[in-house]
């Protein structure tokens, strides 16, 4: 798990939940939860996709 924000804007609310975190093209992390719903600065929280990628492999076949 890790968190993360931009300065100034709002995070994910309900509904977003295993949506994706992008960085610099790259899936980096699955949307988990946050405080609140879309909190201006507030960090959301997300799955690191790295600790959980054999997971993601072997439930989709590959």
């Amino acid at each position: 798990m890790f968190c993360a924000s931009v300065p100034g804007v709002k995070d994910s609310c309900e509904g977003d939940s295993g949506g994706p975190a992008v960085y610099q093209g790259q899936l980096c992390g699955i949307v988990s939860w946050g405080v609140g719903c879309a909190r201006k600065s507030s960090p959301g929280v997300y799955t690191n996709v790295k600790t959980v990628r054999s997971f993601i492999d072997k439930a989709l076949g590959m």
